[in-house]
């Protein structure tokens, strides 16, 4: 039998992993996962599992030897897996080998840059000139501080978690990079003039759980299966079910005979229920009723679709704004493509890691609706002839005050009479 310090050894060991990078193979990198049975005197089982980065997708997996990959809902990303049986003292080495999807490319540094340029010098000679030229001097400094430190930080030079903390820190300042280049792009075209192509972010990005909160319907039915192990005993099992992360108590419209609990130090929604009595290798099949809180995912797709129509319409007439046409239509295209995907048939793990990836596709389409519906926002966005749409001009600084001077002017002079009044009144009563 195994005690409870070599069970505690066989998971801790299991669960210890390393990254090495490959020198045989360029542009991967190989987790390696060891497990060790510490027992010295019986063969025992080992859990080998680890969860793989959050950014990794079964498309980047290279080869996971004799390991199973699955998604891990709580974790949010995917898992290899597997029970190992072990010699005593046997060590084992899995290997998980993985393309190195934590670099930026190089060309769409270089086209970042050359795209600045051009912008630049569409403005040159303009009242926006000097902006234009402070923009494009953000945008090369942050480019090459990317590339720079993809350099050094590159897989075989540093260890792969280096590797790929540069590449999150890397993605931050990209981020920076891109909605300079879209304040570079709105002034093109505030200038009547064609970016050519919309490489940047708009000003605010739309928030992350913006499809959670258009969810108005949809019920979702999980199958939670539990089974008595035993081949010989009848038994009381206990059962305990997380939910993803996205489903919160109130969302379960029916239980199915089990209770609901709140993990408050993980902050998960769980079913259980405990001393279920099962017979020998007895199963018994739990249907719970959930709200589908994926149900906005699907209820977005025609609104942002007449988003995107909407500003079809407004440009297909100009001749000078063909990029912002191009986008859109692009976007349209990128819409279908989404639409069509059908959704898993069967509520499980594949089914949530698919409503979170379509969830991210969303969150991307949105985001580019919402950079294109910027360049119409007031004073931004001109139209064919060179007359600016809702071209509301902003008064200078000197206007502003002139205004808060009336305004308080009238206050103060509405307050003097008002006294006034009040204390002739207050005269006239006392007489």
């Amino acid at each position: 039998m195994v005690n409870k310090r070599n069970l505690f050894l066989l998971f801790v060991l299991a669960w210890t992993f390393v990254f090495l990078s490959s020198s045989l193979h360029a542009g991967v990198i190989t987790l390696k996962i060891r497990a060790i049975n510490p027992s010295r005197a019986e063969k025992q089982k080992v859990p080998v599992t680890a969860v793989l980065p959050r950014d990794v997708k079964p498309e980047h997996i290279v080869s996971a030897g004799e390991l199973v990959v699955m998604y891990d809902v709580s974790a949010r990303a995917y898992r290899v897996n597997k029970d190992v049986e072990l010699n005593p003292g046997e060590t084992r080495t899995f290997e998980v080998v993985i393309k190195d999807i934590w670099e930026i490319p190089e060309a769409d540094l270089t086209q970042l840059s050359g795209h600045a340029v051009k912008l630049a010098a569409a403005l040159k000679g303009g009242g926006k000139a000097a902006t234009a030229e402070e923009l494009k001097t953000l945008i090369d400094e942050g480019v090459k501080g990317i590339a720079t430190r993809q350099a050094a930080y590159a897989v075989g030079v540093v260890k792969p978690m280096d590797h790929i903390r540069v590449y999150e820190s890397n993605l931050e300042v990209l981020e920076r990079v891109r909605k300079d280049v879209g304040m570079l792009e709105n002034l093109v075209v505030a200038a009547g003039k064609d970016p050519e192509s919309f490489l940047g972010l708009p000003k605010i990005l739309p928030p992350a759980d913006i499809w959670n909160s258009t969810a108005t319907g949809g019920v979702l039915v999980i199958h939670i299966k539990i089974t008595n192990p035993s081949l010989s005993e009848k038994k009381k099992v206990p059962l305990r079910h997380e939910f993803p992360a996205e489903i919160k108590s109130t969302d379960v419209v029916d239980a199915g005979g089990l209770q609901i609990g709140f993990d408050a130090t993980r902050r998960l929604c769980y079913a259980y229920l405990e001393d279920i009595e099962l017979g020998p290798q007895e199963s018994k099949v739990f249907d719970v009723k959930l709200r589908d809180p994926w149900t906005g995912l699907k209820e977005q797709l025609p609104g942002l679709e007449r988003r995107t129509r909407e500003l079809i319409a407004i440009v297909k007439d100009m001749e000078s704004y063909k990029a912002v046409l191009t986008q859109a239509q692009m976007i349209l295209v990128d819409l279908e493509a989404v639409k069509a995907k059908p959704w898993p048939a069967q509520v499980n793990r594949d089914y949530v890691a698919f409503a979170r990836q379509q969830g991210a596709a969303m969150q991307g389409l949105v985001t580019r609706v919402q950079r294109l519906e910027e360049l119409f926002q007031p004073g931004e966005k001109p139209i064919k002839g060179g007359v600016p749409i809702m071209d509301v001009p902003r008064p200078d600084k000197r206007t502003t005050w002139v205004i808060i001077y009336i305004i308080l002017g009238f206050l103060g002079a509405f307050s003097a009479l008002f006294f006034i009044r009040w204390y002739g009144k207050g005269k006239a009563e006392k007489t």
